[in-house]
């Protein structure tokens, strides 16, 4: 990784911790104000995430199993729910729509991950994103009491 994306990497997990305490916090600003190549480091820092957590979890936590063949359905779903398959531009463009949506504003970006994912795959998301909005909401009411 070059020092730019290192960079842009620090600025992104400063900026995203730093306000996940704040009430409420409009995410989608956050994400609109980003330009292409941030929105795609953030992406490719989640996706690297989500491989090296599951790489290491896997390694201590089912080491007899994870590298099996046939891969046992407990892993394979658990696969299926974390692993992309699709690219980060595809992503972003999904993330960016969401976010233009006003009550969409207040669910934090990695959720808007997972919800756009599910979308570019053909999944129907209109529960889990209003279940987003709502704790999204809640968040907000337990972080101002």
């Amino acid at each position: 990784m070059n020092c730019r994306k290192i960079f842009v990497v620090v600025f992104l997990f400063v900026s995203l911790s730093s306000t996940a305490t704040a009430a409420p916090y409009n995410y989608a600003h956050l994400w609109l104000s980003w330009n292409r190549f941030v929105q795609e480091v953030y992406i490719d820092g989640v996706t690297d995430g989500i491989a090296e957590a599951y790489v290491l979890t896997m390694q201590t936590v089912a080491q007899e199993k994870w590298l099996t063949t046939p891969e046992p359905p407990e892993l394979a779903n658990l696969r299926e729910k974390l692993f992309v398959r699709d690219t980060r531009t595809k992503i972003c463009d999904v993330i960016s729509d969401l976010y233009k949506d006003p009550a969409n504003s207040f669910i934090p970006p990695l959720k808007m991950f997972f919800l756009s994912r599910d979308k570019i795959e053909g999944k129907d998301i209109s529960s889990k994103l209003m279940e987003a909005r709502e704790t999204a909401m809640k968040n907000y009411k337990i972080n101002n009491k």
